[in-house]
C-alpha cells in the first residue's frame, strides 16, 4: 500500500476514533465534580461517616485503617463511596442559610449525580445502600422532583423493609401535600417492620388525630441502614 494511502487511512482512522469517544462521553450520565479535598473543613468531616476519611482522594486512604474498612465493607462498594462523602460534605453546603439560591441548585444537582454514581457502583446487598438510596431521595425532594424521590425510597425499602427513615422521609412529604390516607398506609406498612420506631410512631398519631402520647420502647436513630457503627474496624473506634 502506497505511504500516501496509509496516512490518510491512519488519519481516517484516528479520527473516527476520537469521534466513538466524543460521542461515548456526550452520552455518559455526568456525576457530580471531584471537590477539593482540602477544602473540606474539620467541622464538616466531623458531621460526615468516619469511613469517608479513608475512601479515595481523603487523608487517610490507603492506610492500613483504609484496607480494614475496604475489607468491612467490600472492595467493589468501598471503591466508589468516596462520590457518597463527596455528596454528604455538599449537601452540609447547600444547606446553610448563607448559600444563595442558584448556589443551594447546583449543589444539589451535583450530590444527585454523585449519590447516584456510589450507588451504581454499590453491590445488591451493600450494607449502605438503603441509607444512600433514602438520601438521594431527600435530596430529589429538595429539588422538588418527588417522583423520583420515591423512586429512590421505595428501592431503599426493597432493600430493608425495617429502615425506618426511607418510610417517615415520604410519609413526610405525602402529609404536608395533603396526601393524608396514602400516609397513613406507608407509616402502618413502615411499623409493620419497625414497630420501635420514634418518627414513624409520632407520625401515626399525628395521622390518627390522636394527642396522647404512646408508650413503650423508642428507636431514636436508624439502627441498620446507616451501618456506620456496626462496620467500624476496632482500631478506627
Amino acid at each position: 500500500m502506497p505511504k500516501k494511502v496509509r496516512e490518510k487511512n491512519c488519519f481516517y482512522f484516528v479520527t473516527l476514533q476520537r469521534l466513538i469517544l466524543a460521542s461515548v462521553l456526550i452520552g455518559m450520565p455526568k456525576s457530580g465534580a471531584a471537590i477539593e479535598i482540602q477544602s473540606i473543613t474539620d467541622a464538616e468531616m466531623a458531621l460526615i461517616p468516619r469511613y469517608c476519611a479513608y475512601a479515595q482522594s481523603f487523608p487517610k486512604y490507603n492506610t492500613p485503617e483504609g484496607r480494614q474498612w475496604e475489607a468491612r465493607l467490600g472492595e467493589k462498594s468501598f471503591s466508589s463511596i468516596h462520590h457518597y462523602c463527596w455528596g454528604l460534605v455538599n449537601l452540609q453546603r447547600a444547606m446553610r442559610s448563607s448559600t444563595s439560591r442558584g448556589r443551594r441548585l447546583a449543589l444539589l444537582s451535583t450530590i444527585t449525580g454523585d449519590f447516584e454514581y456510589s450507588i451504581r457502583g454499590s453491590a445488591k446487598d451493600f450494607v449502605l445502600l438503603p441509607e444512600m438510596l433514602t438520601r438521594n431521595g431527600e435530596v430529589y425532594l429538595l429539588r422538588s422532583l418527588p417522583s423520583d424521590a420515591n423512586k429512590s425510597f421505595s428501592q431503599a425499602r426493597a432493600l430493608k423493609a425495617d429502615y425506618w427513615p426511607a418510610y417517615s422521609r415520604w410519609v413526610e412529604f405525602l402529609m404536608y401535600s395533603g396526601k393524608t390516607t396514602e400516609a397513613k398506609i406507608l407509616v402502618k406498612a413502615g411499623l409493620k417492620h419497625s414497630p420501635n420506631s420514634k418518627v414513624l410512631r409520632e407520625q401515626d398519631r399525628l395521622l390518627s388525630g390522636n394527642s396522647s402520647k404512646t408508650a413503650g420502647p423508642i428507636e431514636e436513630r436508624p439502627s441498620a441502614g446507616t451501618a456506620e457503627d456496626a462496620t467500624t474496624p476496632q482500631s478506627a473506634q
